[in-house]
């Protein structure tokens, strides 16, 4: 891990509470809150990291948002691997997982965000929400140039949060779109590696936002408070049975009350993933996915 001075004299100014890490695509964000969260460790007792970005996701699938805290793990269902078009579950998601590390009592919450901050696909507006909502008592902007102002001038005049500007480490490497799409399909590939099917009827479940399945999507079985227990891809479907088959790692879900449908569909044998083209005009209740 390549440690720029000026971080070591970032990690002493900083003190308990939450600390949001924000930045564009490929400024290390992930780097500097793993880092943080070694020398944070040192010197509290309970230090918490969310992962919060279901593109590139390092705590958990692709697709979800992910809190560890100490040996406990909670994770949430984004249902896509973009926060375009998806701000609304991301948002929900995050207080949620927030909420639960401040009830798990951890001392520090280190928030690992998304690199969306392009203005035309709503970064700013997203960026500012979250902020708004969570509150963090400090922000590390993690900027090359001033790429993060229009999402933090506000900010700066206004409070009360504290605002610790970073340069990214000189190792940050840049990822195109092929890399990012090879990350993602080893990651699926790791996590349906143990996998097996399982018959599903899904009018035992609450169904979100609707049972509209896709032959395979990828969905989430869910406990009562809305985390996610295990993630599933439809592999069969016999909608006059209300039934799914679905294959997943070996979990226990008896815990599960609620099946969350996503928006990627992904491939059972190379677990490439895909989003959803529209479903105007077909069936409410089923309808065929890409083959693989």
């Amino acid at each position: 891990m390549d440690i720029p001075e000026h971080w070591e004299a970032i990690t002493a100014e900083l003190d308990k509470g939450m600390i949001m890490i924000i930045g564009g695509p490929d400024t290390g964000k992930t780097t500097f809150c793993q880092y943080l969260f070694q020398r944070l460790s040192d010197q509290h007792h309970s230090v918490a990291i969310i992962d919060g970005d279901p593109g590139q996701s390092r705590l958990g699938p692709p697709t979800t948002m992910t809190l560890s805290v100490g040996s406990d793990v909670r994770r949430v269902f984004v249902g896509s691997t973009s926060p375009v078009r998806h701000m609304l579950p991301m948002m929900v998601g995050a207080q949620r997982l927030v909420a639960e590390a401040k009830g798990a009592q951890a001392e520090i919450i280190l928030y690992d965000t998304t690199g969306l901050i392009d203005e035309t696909q709503g970064g700013v507006s997203f960026k500012q929400a979250k902020i708004d909502l969570l509150r963090p008592n400090f922000i590390i902007a993690l900027q090359r140039g001033k790429e993060l102002e229009p999402i933090l001038a506000p900010f700066r005049k206004r409070g009360p949060y504290r605002i610790i500007d970073a340069k990214p480490s000189l190792a940050a490497q840049t990822r195109n779109m092929f890399m990012r799409r090879r990350y993602r399909r080893l990651q699926f590939s790791k996590y349906f590696e143990h996998s097996h099917r399982l018959v599903l009827d899904w009018t035992k479940f609450a169904v979100f936002p609707r049972p509209f399945f896709t032959v395979y999507g990828l969905v989430a079985l869910e406990d009562r408070s809305g985390f996610t227990l295990v993630l599933g891809i439809v592999i069969d479907l016999r909608p006059p049975y209300r039934e799914a088959t679905l294959l997943l790692p070996k979990t226990d879900i008896t815990q599960a009350s609620a099946i969350r449908i996503g928006d990627i569909v992904v491939d059972p044998v190379s677990f490439e993933d895909q989003k959803i083209k529209s479903v105007e005009g077909r069936s409410p209740i089923a309808q065929s996915g890409p083959g693989p």
